[in-house]
């Protein structure tokens, strides 16, 4: 889609510089305003950012040293920077690289609040002379050591105080890097590169035209291997390929151009990759004994929901598609589980028993296992329960080694759930595909069988779309911590239909002083063979099954629950904390057990009173203001609803507490609280049941957060780009501006071209060109490189063409720069990957645009 510049635009709030001295302005002057400009608007820069205060952005200025003592970061932080042992040039002979000077700097110390239940990250990031290892030391403990392509991770702090951070660089190599304490404790969390969608050299998803077009189609083919998915998607594997490149990325990209001419083929309505996806990793009867570490049950009102539905999921089987299960040597599965595992199948083997065999490099997580206690582990006395402790399990292995599977055999394993007819709910803690029209078809397909779909939202912190979660025959839940919020890790957008507790790391959202990881059932290997065990993970795969659980709970209570009955139900409010707006964050909100029951049944046991949204958390940069509605489950009479205790910091208007429907609203009072200072209480309801007293406590957050102003990701070059790039994979500038953070945010303008000689840098001229932003943090000449800041309109990971035209003006374009990377996921199943992105290359002043072969300069 081109965006076209059609209108003539005067920007406000852009005033033209004037020189310094010499008069008063004096009450009648007039303000200069500023000339219309072809591209204006802002950058906004994601939560938490912040900036070494010595890249080469800084040491590239005539005179900057680097900077001395030590740099005080806040309580929260995703901090870029840049180390080199020494001084030098970067060669010329390289394509990624260009002869431009960078300094030493070889150490930045950092003064860092840490405290018990956080952690400190550090990963690099090499250039183009090679990929130097830093050192991070914490006080004067001993140096751990980041080495590209993994990350140092600080934990297990024993006091909350300032801990001195320091980062080395030792060799003659310069290296970005990344220190955070927000991100992603997890291989599928917060990422700082640019990926591209993985898939299997030398295959092809097809969708055929109908049975004579698939016959005809195939039978003109010659040494390819077709494999039959089910309906009218197939599996072409080429036997013979067409030549012996033995270049990673060249046979990846003759894959890509075999698929291109089978597009142009007769008889096929959808060619794409076999792309290969990932796990998304990142309550229970309260008489469990790993119950009081599993807060994210409280969060989704479970406790409320099992004294209504005391079956706990009995006659309703869910699927979980992931890597299998624990099973240990005497045949038993995990012990949590195997009374309620139902025979599945492994379409990784090929074969019935699908086993979770673990990882034979790295550690082993059992990720179908995890998901599968937080569905349906049994109430045994030991252990975990699950949130439909009474369902059965189905384990259909799809993830291989590493958590990686592909497309066609999760296209084969949902026809064959859908075709075996005892399946009622399906949860896919998986994801990272694009939109695949054989995937579609089989989604539609359980849907009219009235199977339930359930999946991960994904782990990338983009909007950007990842299939199967985003298809409109799945139920896609993001991902939010202790509180209630959206975990940094997880993608959001106006697909996300709901949210569930996926956990934080990173984060104690309830204040409860440890890490918001979600407990579950898992394992390890022994040399004995595998062995039991529970453990704390975090993503959106956490939370999928959250929702899949509740969902077989409904289906106790109604078994002809269908997909289009559940949408309509999400969008009244009904299976939600829903206060009356979509959010793409959340979407219709965080799933609460006790209202879902209540909206499949009529009839229950028990009477309880229960809190909508379960815990309320405000912020002065968020949500300050929250309605609670108290919604009565049951047949029995409450009355004397009244608010016995509120925290200092809250205050209260009692909507309705005289009659059904219950409501009030909580306001947070901004003078109580100390900023960056967490507070934590309890608001308790108080109300009788037939003559009984009873008691409702309600968890309550509140923060005064003072980050907005504060954030900085660096100097920032704004440029216009050619929309396809050079022969290095280089996308180049014909236009620049350089701007520096104001009040958290980043202005910009670029300028009409005059015609006239010199041309500047900032001038644009009539043409088609992707509009993108970022930092060059250790000057090479190049933005939006893995550890640096990057922005691209309208959306990173998905950039358009926009069209400027002669005269013609555009104002206030907003673009969101940040060092994370999108997952590049898109819902038009013709585009394919995007390999080989390199970075977009700067201007300098002495530079002719259309050549852009100098060296830079800062303006």
């Amino acid at each position: 889609m081109r965006l076209s510049i059609l209108a003539f635009v005067v920007v406000p709030g852009m005033a033209l510089l004037t020189g310094c001295g010499g008069g008063s302005g004096g009450s009648d002057a007039v303000a200069p305003i500023a000339p219309p400009s072809p591209l204006s608007g802002v950058i906004s820069i994601e939560a938490n950012s912040r900036v070494d205060q010595d890249t080469m952005d800084q040491l590239g200025l005539d005179g900057a040293i680097p900077a001395p003592g030590t740099q005080r970061l806040p309580e929260n932080f995703v901090l870029a920077g840049y180390v080199s042992g020494s001084g030098g040039t970067y060669p010329a002979n390289q394509s990624a690289c260009q002869p431009l000077f960078y300094s030493a700097d070889s150490n930045d110390t950092y003064t860092v609040p840490l405290a018990p239940g956080e952690t400190l990250v550090l990963q690099s990031f090499g250039s183009c002379l090679g990929d130097p290892e830093l050192e991070l030391q914490l006080d004067s403990l001993p140096v751990k050591t980041a080495t590209i392509g993994s990350s140092v991770v600080l934990a297990n702090f024993t006091e909350a105080r300032d801990y001195r951070v320091t980062i080395t660089n030792r060799s003659d190599v310069p290296a970005r890097y990344i220190l955070a304490k927000t991100v992603s404790m997890t291989s599928n969390g917060l990422s700082f590169e640019w990926p591209d969608y993985e898939f299997a050299e030398d295959r092809a998803l097809i969708t055929v035209e109908g049975d004579q077009g698939a016959q005809m189609a195939l039978a003109s083919m010659q040494g390819i291997a077709p494999r039959h998915l089910g309906g009218e998607s197939w599996l072409l594997t080429r036997t013979a390929p067409a030549s012996r490149i033995t270049n990673a990325n060249q046979r990846k990209q003759e894959t890509l151009n075999w698929i291109r001419n089978l597009r142009q083929k007769p008889g096929f309505a959808q060619v794409q990759p076999d792309y290969l996806f990932s796990s998304q990793q990142a309550g229970t009867p309260i008489n469990e004994p790993f119950y009081p570490r599993q807060w994210h049950y409280g969060l989704i009102n479970g406790p409320a929901a099992w004294q209504l539905v005391h079956g706990g999921g009995a006659g309703v089987n869910v699927a979980v598609l992931d890597t299998g299960i624990l099973r240990l040597n005497s045949g038993q599965w995990h012990p949590d589980l195997d009374a309620n595992i139902i025979a599945g199948w492994d379409f990784v083997d090929n074969d019935n028993n699908p086993a979770d065999p673990g990882n034979s490099i790295g550690g082993d997580v059992f990720h179908g296992t995890h998901e599968a206690g937080t569905i349906g582990a049994v109430i045994n006395g030991d252990g975990i329960g699950g949130v439909a402790f009474g369902s059965g399990i189905v384990p259909v292995r799809v993830l291989g080694e590493g958590g990686t599977g592909s497309a066609s055999d999760l296209i084969e394993a949902i026809n064959w759930v859908v075709n075996e007819g005892q399946v009622d709910v399906v949860n896919m803690s998986l994801g990272g595909l694009p939109e695949i029209s054989q995937l579609e078809s089989v989604l539609q397909k359980g849907v009219e069988r009235d199977v339930l779909f359930v999946a991960a939202a994904g782990n990338s912190s983009t909007s950007v779309k990842s299939y199967p979660a985003a298809s409109p025959y799945v139920l896609a839940v993001s991902a939010v911590d202790g509180a209630g919020n959206l975990a940094g890790y997880s993608n959001f957008g106006s697909w996300i239909d709901l949210a569930a507790p996926g956990g934080d790391a990173s984060r104690d959202g309830n204040l409860d002083g440890s890490s918001d990881v979600v407990w579950s059932s898992s394992g390890e290997l022994t040399a004995t063979g595998p062995r039991a065990g529970y453990l704390g993970l975090q993503g959106t795969s956490m939370a999928s099954p959250h929702v899949a659980g509740v969902l077989a709970l409904m289906k106790e209570e109604s078994p002809d629950l269908n997909h289009a009955q559940v949408i309509q139900a999400l969008r009244n409010g009904e299976l939600t904390d829903y206060n009356g707006s979509r959010s793409d964050a959340l979407g219709y909100g965080v799933i609460d057990a006790a209202k879902a029951v209540s909206a499949a049944s009529s009839t229950f046991e028990q009477t309880v009173l229960s809190a909508s949204p379960a815990v309320v958390s405000l912020s002065s940069e968020g949500q300050d203001q929250q309605r609670v509605d108290l919604n009565v489950f049951g047949n029995d009479a409450i009355s004397g609803v009244s608010v016995s205790s509120l925290p200092a910091w809250l205050s209260v208007t009692t909507d309705n507490l005289d009659s059904r429907p219950y409501s009030l609203t909580l306001a947070l009072l901004r003078d109580r609280l100390v900023a960056g200072e967490a507070a934590k209480g309890t608001i308790e309801i108080s109300y009788s049941v037939n003559g009984s007293a009873e008691t409702l406590s309600i968890p309550a957050i509140g923060q005064l957060i003072s980050d907005q102003e504060a954030r900085n990701a660096g100097r920032h070059f704004v440029l216009l780009v050619n929309t396809e790039p050079d022969a290095r994979g280089l996308y180049l500038a014909e236009s620049q501006v350089v701007v520096d953070a104001e009040s958290g945010q980043y202005p910009f303008r670029f300028e009409f071209d005059d015609g006239e000689e010199p041309r500047r840098l900032s001038e644009v001229r009539p043409g088609d060109y992707y509009l993108v932003a970022g930092t060059d943090h250790d000057g090479d000449g190049l933005i939006c490189q893995p550890g640096e800041a990057c922005a691209e309109y309208p959306v990173s990971g998905l950039r358009e063409v926009i069209t400027i035209e002669d005269g013609q003006s555009l104002s206030d374009i907003r673009m969101t720069t940040s060092f994370s990377r999108p997952t590049i996921s898109t819902s038009n199943p013709d585009i394919l990957p995007r390999p080989g992105f390199k970075g977009y290359r700067l201007l300098q002043p002495d530079q002719a645009p259309s050549t852009n072969d100098g060296v830079k300069a800062v303006q």
